[in-house]
């Protein structure tokens, strides 16, 4: 098959990956010997009203009758891990003396945070939809049990590219982290999308006139679900599935005028009328963050791949790697960071189109895709002077963002605001498609797919989810 090449340098990336945090797990060893031995006698928990104590308990590295040394990071990481929880805006871990001489009782102080969130707000407008508006909400901690509980709903107007109708999509979603207590987690969705995609037949790709696009309708229903499983406390695998049907209304050979006054094959990345797709993934999480909100400290890492095969059933046959990376050096007792962000991706084989990496995944200067609907043909902002006709979906993409964030100030919660940072990033992106070099008939630099990116504004995180009012963000939304 076309995709099994890349598929096995794919799995030896996993494979590294998986290794590479095995090794990392040792941090929650008590590597560090030194200091006097203590046996924990007792965990006390205070503050908690809506989360229910199991449900800190379990997400804690540490145990009544464990014995440790003072130094052990276990009792470092505890905060961070009933941190990631999401259910708090604060954790403070301490320890006093026990009932005998050795003996300590570790006091777990939370100050819980409201988890009814919005997650997203969706609304603007571009000249392939007049207006779109859209919200997704959760509860992250359903009844104090630790079940997740959410879904969305967009609606996007059609703007009037010859063959596109008005799009709307919806999605629920489920997850337990913790099954019956255990390092056993369950999640799960279902999505369906009502949509259209554009498709350029003639012109540039800085000439955005709608008369210069076609449309195509389709219709995606299906589900994912996971089983995951705590590696460590701040490290957790995920194997994951996907279940879709799409039904497409595929022209007949779509073809391209370019530039130049060739007419050249497009290739949609979907199959005609019915198809199902069907995979098989892991996922890898870690978080060291001290704020999974506003970080100033720590770091985070995820991975995901993706397989599709006929073997499965699937009529695409594909892979996919991606991985985001970020970490914060904090700077004058965390009231400043030096942030570092890293996201990027592969795909490889015939991957439908939904799955292949598209620009406003990377480029937050554009308008994304909300619950997968395209809504805008902007082209990207072009900085560099680079290859003009960047494309819209790649097989090869990633941004690289160094951040600096200011943090602005630190409330009580009692109006429902938590804290606010002020925020400047720049960094590099790239998207290519597998021909880009392979076919390229100019220099190197000219076939280059790569831009700059800038984002400046304020992050607000309130009781209700975080707000970000950035230049990036107001482009998204008009663009």
């Amino acid at each position: 098959m076309r995709y099994v090449t890349g598929v096995r340098g794919i799995l030896v990336l996993v494979l590294a990956l998986l290794v590479s945090s095995s090794a990392q797990a040792d941090e929650l060893v008590p590597d560090d010997e030194f200091g006097p031995v203590l046996l924990i006698e007792a965990i006390e928990i205070h503050g908690n009203t809506a989360t229910q104590e199991e449900i800190i308990r379990r997400a804690l590295p540490i145990a009544p009758g464990d014995i440790l040394h003072a130094s052990d990071k276990r009792l470092r990481n505890a905060r961070f891990k009933v941190l990631a929880l999401g259910y708090f805006r604060d954790v403070n871990v301490a320890m006093r003396k026990g009932s005998q001489r050795g003996n300590v009782i570790i006091q777990i102080d939370v100050v819980e945070r409201g988890t009814v969130v919005l997650n997203k707000l969706w609304f603007g407008r571009t000249p392939v939809s007049p207006y779109w508006l859209g919200v997704d909400v959760g509860e992250r901690n359903l009844l104090g049990l630790g079940i997740a509980l959410g879904g969305g709903f967009i609606y996007a107007a059609s703007g009037g590219v010859e063959g596109d109708r008005n799009q709307w999509a919806g999605e629920i979603r489920l997850a337990d982290g913790s099954l019956l207590g255990s390092r056993w987690g369950a999640q799960g969705s279902l999505t369906l999308v009502h949509g259209s995609e554009v498709y350029r037949v003639q012109g540039g790709e800085d000439d955005t006139e709608i008369t210069n696009f076609r449309a195509f309708p389709y219709r995606r229903f299906g589900g994912r679900f996971a089983a995951t499983y705590d590696l460590t406390a701040l490290a957790r695998l995920g194997i994951t599935g996907r279940i879709e049907n799409v039904d497409t209304e595929l022209p007949a050979a779509p073809t391209q005028v370019l530039p130049d006054g060739r007419i050249a094959a497009i290739d949609l990345h979907l199959e005609p009328g019915e198809s199902r797709i069907v995979t098989a993934g892991l996922t890898f999480d870690r978080d060291t963050r001290s704020d999974p909100i506003l970080p100033h400290a720590g770091g985070r890492l995820t991975a995901s791949f993706e397989v599709g095969s006929s073997a499965l059933a699937s009529d695409y046959d594909f892979a996919t790697l991606f991985a985001r990376y970020e970490h914060w050096w904090p700077l004058r007792e965390e009231r400043h960071t030096i942030g570092l962000r890293l996201a990027g991706g592969v795909v490889t084989g015939y991957a439908p189109r939904f799955d292949r990496i598209y620009i406003g995944d990377i480029n937050r200067m554009l308008t994304p895709r909300p619950l997968g609907l395209v809504l805008s043909n902007a082209a990207p902002i072009d900085v560099l002077s680079t290859r003009g006709d960047k494309p819209s979906y790649g097989d090869l993409g990633g941004i690289a963002t160094v951040e600096y964030a200011a943090q602005l100030f630190r409330g009580p919660g009692k109006k429902r605001v938590y804290g606010g940072d002020l925020f400047i990033g720049a960094g590099i992106w790239g998207l290519a498609e597998r021909d880009d070099y392979r076919l390229r008939d100019t220099g190197f630099w000219n076939a280059l797919p790569v831009d700059l990116y800038m984002d400046a504004g304020l992050r607000i995180d309130t009781d209700v989810g975080i707000f970000e009012l950035t230049i990036a963000n107001a482009l998204g939304r008009l663009r």
